[in-house]
């Protein structure tokens, strides 16, 4: 069907779930709690099968939010009324946070910084929300009404929300999509030229003006998440263009009518540069076909102009068997835009757009999706954030019991970074050789750190396989590898990777886990055999 090289270990595969206007969550403004909580499962199980690792959730969609906030009003979404709480009551976020991790997968929390309203003819805002109680920082553009990224005290607002955000949920990424300024697609925004008046320094152009300010945000968001939260991921996911070549010598080959940088007033190179995000998703949302933007050379770009920061695809599932446009009629389109973005250097993975989309199995993406993501992957690690390991998990034992082979493991020490694992990782194979922790095929499961057992029911014979242990931390670096043993045996700790060079201790009363060890590497010419006559 397509080509794939060699499955990767660790690769980004998220899903953005939409909450503006329920287009992905809640299924409906009208459903209860309890059937908002049941759905959410349901989508994390079906993206999780079909090999989603992050979901990527809009928190913060027109100044409003979907968690309890002593800053912004509830989500129109939430009870179908803006303002008002679910009922019963409960924290939407805090649940969504809990379930996701508990699957072993990112949560990272999707926020539009400016976007106030988005239709003022068919919106209605409750008294609190901010375009009443703050008029004046208002820009309105046709029926959308924005925050004036202009206005010193819009950023300070906008700044409080995502300290309150970052300080009080467990989320692994804040992540901001396309909309800065409005795309002029009724005319230019003029709104804006007295504070520019206000604001410009000597001969700055408004374009200019507006950049800079988008620029100073970005930068500020990035200087609040190092102060506040270090651990924490920042991502963007810009509109698919930086620039065309034709205006700018270090831009892409497309023709694109809107770009980032010129239309959007986001230039996210720049922020790639500086090094203000960890991350970008550019809406690469035109087919491998397209004449202007196609897919494969504009998403070279972004691979040439990534500034060794993470570069993640974004996918336009929702088109897929909809639109007109050549190329999306096509069923291998989707699975070869995503084959294509894990075969290319410097890409380290895809999102896809929507939740909905993939539910409905649009242009048969759901099947395909099983065929692409056919094992688990890891998420890549961000080293300059964080590189440091944390600690092997402790005393891990095996047990047979009636229900399969047990594995249980306490919590270790903090490591030296004061990191615990976020996750443990539990690989396997069949017995006689140990297995490979490079090899996606052997990641058995993905835990959260609150779990510290984990059963095997397809055996409940020890016999049958072997089992290593990791942990992950925040950032999703992984320990040594350990080998659960019975209980009151000493542990076996591999190095990684295990393959180059492992170390038996001959004192250890593990006599099954060394005659596996030799079994798999006797020919390896690392292989050392170190003795403690003490």
């Amino acid at each position: 069907m397509f080509s794939q090289k060699t499955l990767p270990k660790r690769e980004f595969r998220g899903v953005w779930v939409a909450t503006l206007n329920a287009i992905d969550w809640p299924f409906s403004e009208k459903d209860s709690a309890e059937q908002q909580r049941r759905d959410f499962i349901s989508l994390l199980n079906f993206h999780q099968k079909r090999g989603a690792n992050a979901m990527i959730v809009q928190v913060r969609a027109s100044a409003d939010v979907i968690y309890p906030s002593n800053i912004e009003p509830w989500s129109l979404s939430i009870s179908g009324k803006q303002g008002m709480p679910p009922k019963p009551f409960y924290d939407p976020l805090e649940f969504m946070i809990e379930e996701t991790h508990k699957r072993g997968m990112e949560f990272h929390a999707w926020v539009n910084p400016f976007r106030a309203v988005t239709n003022t003819q068919y919106v209605k805002v409750c008294d609190d929300h901010i375009s009443k109680t703050h008029p004046e920082w208002v820009l309105e553009y046709n029926t959308l009404k924005i925050l004036n990224p202009g206005l010193p005290e819009v950023h300070q607002y906008v700044n409080s929300v995502i300290e309150e955000l970052i300080s009080n949920y467990d989320i692994d990424a804040l992540h901001f999509d396309d909309y800065f300024y409005p795309y002029p697609d009724h005319g230019e925004l003029k709104a804006d030229r007295s504070t520019w008046r206000k604001y410009r320094v000597a001969n700055e152009s408004i374009r200019d003006w507006r950049r800079r300010n988008i620029n100073t945000f970005v930068e500020g968001v990035h200087r609040l998440i190092v102060n506040k939260k270090p651990s924490l991921k920042f991502g963007v996911s810009p509109f698919g263009v930086w620039r065309n070549e034709r205006d700018d010598y270090d831009g892409s080959p497309t023709r694109s009518g809107y770009t980032s940088y010129d239309h959007l007033y986001a230039d996210v190179r720049l922020w790639l540069m500086n090094g203000w995000i960890d991350y970008v998703a550019p809406q690469l949302y035109q087919s491998t076909k397209h004449r202007s933007i196609p897919f494969i050379p504009t998403l070279e770009w972004w691979s040439n102009n990534s500034f060794g920061k993470h570069l993640y695809a974004g996918h336009a599932v929702y088109r897929v068997d909809r639109s007109l446009e050549n190329g999306w009629r096509d069923k291998e389109e989707m699975p070869l835009q995503i084959v294509t973005a894990r075969n290319m250097d410097k890409v380290e993975g895809s999102i896809l757009y929507n939740s909905t989309s993939v539910w409905n199995n649009q242009g048969g993406i759901a099947d395909s999706l099983k065929a692409i993501y056919p094992t688990p992957a890891l998420i890549p690690q961000m080293p300059w954030i964080d590189g440091r390991p944390p600690q092997i998990p402790l005393e891990p034992e095996i047990f047979a019991t009636d229900e399969g082979v047990k594995i249980q493991w306490k919590t270790p020490a903090m490591a030296d970074d004061g990191d615990l694992p976020k996750y443990y990782v539990i690989y396997s194979t069949r017995s006689g050789k140990l297995p490979n922790i490079d090899s996606p095929h052997e990641i058995l499961k993905i835990l959260p750190s609150s779990q510290l057992e984990f059963i095997d029911k397809r055996t409940s014979q020890l016999e049958d396989y072997t089992y290593l242990i990791t942990s992950l931390d925040q950032l999703q670096n992984e320990s040594e590898a350990v080998l659960p043993q019975y209980p009151k045996d000493q542990n076996v700790i591999l190095p990684q990777p295990y393959h180059e060079k492992v170390v038996v201790d001959l004192n250890s009363s593990a006599l099954k886990a060394t005659w596996q060890i030799i079994n798999n590497i006797i020919d390896n010419e690392n292989f050392t055999m170190t003795k403690d006559f003490n």
